[in-house]
C-alpha cells in the first residue's frame, strides 16, 4: 500500500540528555522521508544537544535536511544553504528554556513539516499547545527529487548519533531524558498528539504507527495508552552506557 503524507506534528517533550563524548550528539524530532532504495531524502526538526555544533551542552531547537542520504547534502540550521528562514520568531539553533525534570514540570515543543503543493517547499510551523501555526521558514522543492512531491515515511522519535554505538564500551549519551520509555509520564521523553496529513487533507492520528528501536538494550520505544479514552502517548529514551543492561 502506498502512503502519501504532506504534512507531520507533534508535541515534542524537552528535556537536556547527557551528552558523552565531544562529537556525539542527541535529537528529538519529527524526519519526513522519501527516496528510491538506500537513497533518500529528508526534512527534519525538533531539539538536539550537539556540543560539538553549538559548543554547549543546552538544548536547542534545530532545523536539518538531506538529498542524498546524509552523503554530501545538507546540513543543521543555516550553516549551508537550503533552509530558507523568514520569521525570526523562532532562532535557529537557539536554546530551549525551561526543559522537563524528572518527575517534575513536563515541558514540549510543538512542531510542525508541511508541504505546500503549490511551490512543493516545506514548511517548518511551530506553536503552542498542539498548534503548529507560525511558519518559520521553508526548504525549497528544488533541492529535493522524490520530497518535491510527498514523503513516504514520517518518524517520531530520538537519535543519538556517535562512533560507540553498538560498540564497547557502548557510548553514555543519552537520548530524551535519559530514562527509559517504560518511565512513562514524567520520566520518559514523549511525543503527545501525533498527527500527519495525506490528500485528505486533514490531520489525523497515523493508522499505522508502530514503535521501534535499533538498539533496544541501551534505547527504548514504547507506544501506550495513558487512560481510558485517551489517545496514545509514544514514549522513547535510554541512558546509553548503564550495567548490565547496556555494557
Amino acid at each position: 500500500m502506498r502512503n502519501d503524507y504532506i504534512g507531520a506534528q507533534a508535541d515534542i517533550n524537552v528535556w537536556n540528555p547527557a551528552v558523552d563524548l565531544p562529537d556525539d550528539f542527541s535529537t528529538a524530532q519529527i524526519w519526513l522521508k522519501n527516496g528510491d532504495g538506500p537513497i533518500f531524502e529528508t526534512v527534519e526538526s525538533g531539539w538536539t544537544v550537539n556540543p560539538k555544533l553549538y559548543h554547549d551542552k543546552a538544548t536547542r531547537f534545530f532545523v536539518y535536511w538531506t538529498g542524498d542520504s546524509y552523503k554530501s547534502t545538507g546540513c543543521f540550521d543555516l550553516t549551508c544553504s537550503g533552509f530558507v528562514q523568514t520569521s525570526k520568531q523562532v532562532v535557529l539553533g537557539g536554546t530551549i528554556n525551561p526543559v522537563s525534570s524528572p518527575s517534575g514540570d513536563q515541558y514540549h515543543l510543538t512542531v510542525g513539516l508541511f508541504l505546500d503543493k503549490n511551490s512543493s517547499n516545506w514548511l517548518l510551523k511551530v506553536g503552542p499547545n498542539n498548534n503548529a501555526t507560525a511558519v518559520i521558514g521553508y526548504w525549497p522543492g528544488q533541492l529535493f527529487k522524490y520530497l518535491s512531491h510527498s514523503a513516504r515515511v514520517v518518524q517520531w522519535g530520538g537519535e543519538v548519533y556517535s562512533t560507540q554505538i553498538r560498540t564497547y564500551p557502548h557510548t553514555a549519551t543519552a537520548m530524551g531524558s535519559g530514562y527509559y520509555a517504560s518511565g512513562l509520564y514524567g520520566n520518559a521523553c514523549y511525543m503527545h498528539y501525533v498527527r500527519i496529513m495525506d490528500d485528505s487533507p486533514s490531520f489525523k492520528y497515523p493508522e499505522f504507527a508502530t514503535a521501534w528501536s535499533d538498539d533496544p538494550t541501551c534505547y527504548s520505544a514504547l507506544n501506550t495508552i495513558k487512560g481510558s479514552g485517551d489517545e496514545p502517548v509514544f514514549y522513547f529514551g535510554g541512558p546509553g552506557r548503564y550495567l548490565p543492561y547496556c555494557p
